[in-house]
């Protein structure tokens, strides 16, 4: 793996990898004219997985999630001589040290990155795992409104996660020419990455369901409560409604302590309750 233009002017008969960031452009240059490479520096860089195969040049842009779980596209330039990656920093920080000393060629090389691609995506994907079912723990019952917007965020990043992978998936089909253009060796450790791609969708789409249920049953939660406070204070606003009118019969009966106690508190107090029992009955005869 060679990061720079000293390492790289040493191993000038080498096959060998070298990662460039785009700021880069002397060490991206030296090294596509030394690899026998055409590399377009266009600006801003390809943001959609994708591939591309040129005589016997393979050129490849896929996302790569870091640390904090953001994409970054990486570009691959292959040929036989050797392999340029270019992207960001945390990009290439990480794929850097996990290729294999005794990778073999170039087409293993290039393989090799994009199974750890997706074992990078598999990696994040435990992460965000473990909080959903943390997050599904502590929503029994009633879930804060916080906690309900990182449900929600934690599914948009599912939603994009999980379209990339499908999109990465789809590039290494064997219908595809970047996997007629390798030899079945390799073939086979391509059917492996478009396998690890297929299952990493598949766990976005369970773990985005998941998150949707969740968020569904607190809906659910919400709208019972509210339903609740209703049905209390129904009863309560019908008798406020009704011992507020300005009947003289009222006027004249009504201003001893002892009514003010039944009409005002006995009586709506018997109604609420009533109005709880006949609810609770209703919902469980149903």
């Amino acid at each position: 793996m060679i990061d720079s233009i000293e390492a790289l002017r040493e191993h000038t008969a080498d096959t060998r990898c070298v990662l460039a960031t785009p700021e880069d452009r002397e060490l991206t240059d030296e090294a596509a004219n030394s690899l026998d490479l055409t590399v377009h520096t266009a600006h801003p860089g390809p943001r959609r997985p994708m591939a591309a195969v040129v005589d016997d040049q393979i050129s490849l842009v896929l996302q790569v999630l870091d640390e904090d779980r953001a994409h970054h596209a990486l570009q691959l330039h292959a040929r036989e001589r050797g392999l340029l990656v270019i992207g960001e920093k945390k990009a290439l920080d990480s794929i850097a040290g996990k290729i294999p000393a005794d990778a073999g060629d170039t087409w293993t090389v290039l393989v090799e990155l994009i199974l750890i691609v997706a074992r990078r995506c598999e990696e994040a994907l435990d992460e965000i795992d473990d909080r959903c079912q943390e997050l599904e723990a502590q929503s029994v019952g009633y879930a804060s409104s916080p906690r309900r917007r990182t449900m929600g965020r934690l599914r948009a990043e599912l939603f994009r996660i999980g379209e990339t992978q499908a999109a990465q998936q789809r590039l290494l089909s064997n219908e595809e020419e970047l996997a007629q253009s390798l030899g079945e060796d390799h073939q086979r450790l391509l059917a492996r990455a478009s396998a690890a791609f297929g299952a990493n969708q598949s766990m976005t789409t369970r773990l985005y369901a998941m998150l949707g249920d969740i968020l569904n049953e607190q809906d659910s939660v919400v709208s019972e409560r509210l339903t609740l406070v209703a049905t209390i204070f129904l009863p309560l606003t019908l008798a406020t409604g009704f011992f507020g009118m300005n009947f003289q019969w009222m006027l004249d009966r009504l201003g001893s302590l002892p009514a003010f106690i039944v009409f005002g508190l006995v009586i709506p107090g018997l109604l609420t309750v009533a109005t709880l029992v006949f609810i609770r009955r209703l919902t469980r005869s149903s």
